[in-house]
């Protein structure tokens, strides 16, 4: 079910895609999202578990953090310095400032999230280590429906 390339690159490519359209960095099936910024527990396509531990998303709220805010501030500069911006108050400056600060994180939530658990998919592919205990989850799900290991 998981059709993953074996080679590190094409895998990468592969999960970061899947992982920037919202989906499943694992089979690439839809709706792993519960609207806007709620992950759902499981894939409802391939049924691997998302959070293989407490604490697992701690580097993408951090991956989150560290892209949006230095995005965020460049814009920023860019905007102030670059165009008419600069002729305004410094107050309409700060507020746009602070406002793409405070934007940009909830923009890339949810995709700090799915590109965390593609970027972790890299490293750590099927059936290795830890991740072993995610495709007997898989693979239990796929015997109570029916469907059997592929």
């Amino acid at each position: 079910m998981w059709d993953l390339p074996p080679e590190t690159w094409a895998r990468s490519v592969a999960t970061m895609r899947r992982a920037l359209t919202r989906r499943c960095p694992y089979c690439g099936g839809p709706g792993v999202y519960r609207g806007y910024l709620e992950l759902r527990d499981s894939c409802p396509t391939c049924g691997v578990r998302f959070e293989r531990e407490e604490g697992y998303f701690l580097g993408a709220y951090a991956l989150n953090l560290i892209v949006a805010e230095f995005l965020g501030l460049g814009l920023a500069l860019f905007l102030i310095f670059g165009t008419a911006l600069r002729e305004a108050d410094l107050i309409w400056q700060e507020a746009v400032a602070v406002g793409l600060a405070v934007a940009f994180p909830l923009l890339f939530f949810p995709y700090s999230r799915t590109v965390w658990i593609a970027m972790d998919l890299v490293f750590h592919p099927p059936g290795a280590g830890p991740d072993g205990e995610l495709r007997r989850h898989h693979l239990s799900r796929a015997d109570e429906d029916g469907h059997g290991s592929r």
